[in-house]
């Protein structure tokens, strides 16, 4: 048992190695928000782009069929 308060008291003694970090705490976290924040403005702006365009008529001659609408009749 004395072995052990004896590392631990070693260990306790030791000193602390501590990384320096680039730039303060709070400068992360706001940096952080202002990102999210970023991705979602781009989000909400890309959102109804499939609206802006109206669909093509349904009468526009693409097979070469003038007049029948796309429909067989005699067949």
């Amino acid at each position: 048992m004395q072995n052990i308060t004896a590392a631990v008291t070693v260990a306790a003694e030791e000193a602390h190695v501590v990384n320096e970090l680039i730039a303060p705490d709070w400068v992360f976290g706001v940096g952080t928000f202002a990102i999210l924040m970023l991705m979602l403005v781009a989000t909400m702006s890309l959102r109804s782009v499939s609206q802006r365009h109206p669909a093509p008529a349904t009468d526009v001659n693409v097979h070469g069929t003038a007049g029948h609408g796309g429909q067989r009749s005699g067949h």
